[in-house]
């Protein structure tokens, strides 16, 4: 290894060539130099610091990272200090005079430049204010026997969480009656991301086991509050470019990204856009045009986790039984439930289950593997003991390819295996099949079968086999004929034909006829439901079943206030009519707000009392604020960035505003007050004369005395001042002279700034 010069000071280590002259040069102290860093003669426009000894060079392992080097892969921790000789097939040429060094360095020595394909911005902390949020939807009927039921979904929510009860209320036939259905506290912390749960819940579940109701108490992962994080394994490609480049990616012929990576080696991240097998091709272009393209086959199962994450859900508490029944059937045996997956690797995802009652303890172990290109294949073993000894097996595969689709899966009880469910009477089926092929073929044109296999211990089974057939033509119209065949029972059989055409404007017509045990069947049904910013929509259908006519017309109105759906009914010669009218209360900002069903998160936008203020939910205007400033606005993303503004252009004349749009981001089931806080100016244009009638020169001081303020008068006289009393004091000062007005101010009530004047300023005592 030879150190050269060149005469202007260059230095060349890990060898010179030949035409360069050299001069050795020889020193016996270490000094900092900060420089330039190019690499492979491409500028980073970074300023590094480095260690210059006897004309070599050496840098800590967190600035070489910074420049580049895929010191990770080399071993060389950040606090290191490396000289640069030492690391193999690293190459610099250090200009002293110019303060620059370019190190040369193939790929293997490079940290790949990443890119995230998805490219989400940061979503903000998810906030959510106090309040009291009732979903309700009231249905009325007239035929058959007259009855009117009554649904609630009451939720209180605050930072700390939502509290939330839900049931419904009956009247018919003289009889009074509410059930409860579901009662639970529940809160979440998307740093975990996890919810933890008091009350009534639903038991986590594997593909392999079975869910029940209990009250207790729940802690489970809860990946719906992080929408930036996918779960499950998404490939990264890898590539390099010669120079700087643009880099198209395309996932089966689609592209899904467009970028531009810097020279040397990059990275995709989070390849978008697949399910299944597919084929992804990086095409680099240089500053020339000049294209690379490489192709690279994939495959992704959203079934499976990540490397490294991991899933979870525990239940402790008292089964729930008679649901929808009784509202408060408990069974008094405590009862606990557990799930957990994790992913070993992005190849194999493991999980387990177990769960315990009085006189019933269950266990097993499951996985799903992915055998590259070729699927995922799946497999599970539990056992129970206890009062209902024995073991179940499950086996299943999937696989998705472009032209075709397997999935079949097959779940087996011997013994008297049992679980939570069957404590509480619901027998574990002994047998469970289900197998699936899905052939898309030509044009828009796809075939599937199916087989679905159940068997009780000690009950009836059933083996059903579908074969269906769906033709799209154009985008307005589908045909699907389908058929079935129970092969258990004698004569369970059936075929059905659907026609749907779409007319456009939201307006479409279905025919389904069909034949299914012996019975003829058919169905015409034309609607067109209201658009989402509200208005009318209908639907009107008749069909018959056997000897059974129907006939039903609908006409439905949806309003910012919620949506109303009137109904006439005909059913066998019996007719009626039936009312079903749904909506939502809002009890939030000391106000009370009418509004569509809220399911999700909403935001209540306050203006500080102006009215009549349009309101827009990303770019588009959906309302007006009313008498007290307020606009809910429903069907936002709870843990999501949702951007909300209001048109300054409509405020009035004397109002300000500090910001005229947000990013709100609510907390599931819950929502946040988007305050666009408005004042109000006190302010007049004021005409100011001078004893002889003439306008006070441009230019001249004035001091409002009540404010504090200063400004100048502009031509003609007029003056603008803010912050006006009722009792005002001004204080002109102009050449040498000096002088005084005094007004009244009262504010206009249609929010216009008046003009005062003109005043005569009139000498100062």
């Amino acid at each position: 290894m030879l150190v050269a010069v060149v005469a202007g000071g260059l230095l060349v280590r890990g060898g010179a060539r030949a035409d360069e002259p050299t001069t050795l040069v020889m020193t016996d102290r270490t000094h900092d130099v900060i420089l330039e860093v190019s690499v492979n003669g491409e500028s980073t426009t970074l300023l590094v610091h480095f260690s210059e000894r006897d004309g070599r060079l050496s840098a800590s392992g967190a600035d070489l990272r910074t420049i580049g080097v895929a010191t990770d892969r080399l071993g060389i921790a950040d606090a290191a200090t490396v000289e640069l000789d030492a690391i193999a097939g690293l190459r610099y040429r250090y200009d002293a005079a110019r303060q620059s060094v370019d190190l040369e360095m193939n790929d293997a020595l490079r940290r790949p430049y990443a890119v995230d394909s998805r490219a989400l911005p940061p979503t903000q902390t998810a906030t959510a204010s106090r309040g009291i949020a009732i979903n309700y939807e009231a249905y009325a009927q007239t035929i058959g026997d007259r009855q009117f039921s009554l649904y609630t979904d009451v939720r209180y929510f605050d930072p700390n969480g939502v509290f939330g009860t839900t049931g419904t209320a009956y009247f018919y036939n003289g009889q009074r009656r509410y059930t409860r259905f579901d009662t639970s506290w529940s809160r979440s912390d998307p740093a975990r991301p996890s919810t933890t749960q008091i009350g009534d819940a639903i038991s986590g579940s594997l593909a392999w086991t079975r869910s029940v109701r209990l009250g207790g108490f729940q802690w489970r992962s809860n990946f719906a509050l992080r929408p930036d994080l996918v779960t499950f394994p998404i490939p990264s490609l890898a590539g390099s470019a010669a120079v700087p480049s643009a880099v198209d990616l395309y996932i089966n012929n689609v592209r899904q990204y467009t970028g531009n990576v810097p020279s040397g080696p990059f990275i995709i991240h989070d390849v978008p856009g697949i399910t299944g097998a597919g084929q992804a091709t990086v095409i680099t272009r240089d500053a020339l045009g000049r294209t690379v393209a490489t192709s690279v086959p994939l495959y992704v199962d959203t079934r499976m986790l990540s490397a490294g994450l991991s899933s979870y859900s525990f239940e402790a508490g008292f089964l729930r039984r008679n649901y929808a029944l009784q509202s408060f059937d408990y069974d008094a045996r405590p009862a606990v439930s557990g799930s957990m997956r994790r992913g070993v690797s992005d190849a194999l995802t493991v999980e387990g289950h177990a769960e315990a009652t009085g006189g019933v303890l269950n266990a097993g172990v499951g996985a799903l593997a992915r055998l590259g290109y070729a699927g995922v294949v799946s497999g599970a073993v539990a056992g129970s003991v206890g009062r209902y000894p024995g073991t179940q097996v499950s086996v299943g595969y999937q696989l998705i390819e472009p032209r075709f689709s397997v999935n079949a899966q097959t779940i087996r009880a011997f013994g008297r295996y049992g679980d939570l469910a069957s404590r509480d009477g619901a027998p574990v089926p002994s047998a469970t099949d289900q197998a699936t092929l899905a052939l898309p073929f030509m044009y828009r044109q796809t075939l599937s079968l199916s087989y679905i296999g159940f068997r009780l211990p000690q009950g009836p089974s059933a083996r059903i086999g579908t074969v269906s057939y769906t033709l799209n033509v154009g985008d307005l119209a589908s045909l699907s004929v389908s058929a079935y065949r129970d092969f258990a029972q004698q004569g369970a059989n059936g075929a059905f034909v659907s026609l749907n055409i779409g007319l456009g404007r939201n307006t479409s017509i279905n025919t389904t006829v069909g034949r299914q045990r012996g019975q003829s069947n058919y169905t015409v049904d034309a609607s067109r439901p209201p658009d989402y910013g509200g208005g009318w929509g209908w639907g009107v259908q008749t069909g018959g079943t056997g000897a059974v006519p129907y006939r039903q017309a609908q006409l439905r109105y949806l309003g910012h206030a919620g949506e109303v759906i009137a109904a006439a009914q005909s059913i066998d010669r019996q007719t009626g009519a039936s009312l079903d009218v749904s909506g939502a209360l809002v009890f939030m900002d000391r106000s009370l707000q009418l509004s569509r069903r809220i399911d999700d998160g909403f935001a209540l936008v306050s203006t500080d009392g102006v009215a009549g203020i349009p309101v827009l939910h990303e770019n588009r205007v959906i309302g007006t604020t009313d008498r007290a400033g307020h606009l809910l606005v429903p069907d936002l993303n709870a843990y999501q960035n949702n951007q909300v503004a209001i048109d300054s252009m409509k405020l009035p004349a004397d109002a300000r505003i500090a910001r005229t749009s947000m990013t709100v981001v609510p907390q599931a089931r819950s929502g946040v007050v988007a305050h666009f806080g408005v004042s109000r100016y006190r302010a007049a244009s004021v005409i100011l004369r001078d004893t002889a009638g003439n306008p006070l020169p441009a230019g001249a001081r004035v001091h409002h005395a009540e404010s504090g303020a200063d400004t100048i008068v502009g031509y003609d006289g007029l003056t603008f001042v803010d912050g006006l009393k009722d009792d005002n004091h001004l204080a002109i000062d102009y050449s040498t002279q000096r002088c005084v007005v005094e007004f009244a101010f009262t504010a206009p009530a249609n929010g216009t700034l008046p003009t005062i004047g003109p005043l005569t300023c009139r000498a100062a005592p």
